[in-house]
């Protein structure tokens, strides 16, 4: 098994229902957030999805005016994936 964390902004990678299920139901910012305001939001951001052997285990978005603002937001490693570096690890 191959845990190399690979990284991807292209949107149809994401795992859209995996997203919304963290965000509705595990994370702290966000629960019960509607699937259609998920959808929006990543339609609207520079999508960051995090893939160990093909699976979805990380994601992370940038909202930005693309001239001089940019914030990371709705970043998260899934609990199983957790203390392996994931989060950490740079973009290239």
């Amino acid at each position: 098994m191959d845990t190399t964390l690979r990284i991807s902004t292209d949107p149809a990678e994401l795992d859209v229902a995996l997203v919304h299920r963290f965000l509705s139901e595990q994370s702290t910012w966000a629960r019960g957030i509607p699937l259609a305001t998920v959808q929006r939001a990543l339609a609207h951001s520079l999508c960051f999805g995090g893939f160990v052997d093909g699976a979805q285990v990380a994601f992370a978005r940038v909202i930005s005016d693309h001239a001089t603002f940019a914030n990371l937001v709705d970043v998260f490693v899934l609990p199983a994936f957790r203390g392996r570096g994931y989060g950490k690890q740079p973009v290239h």
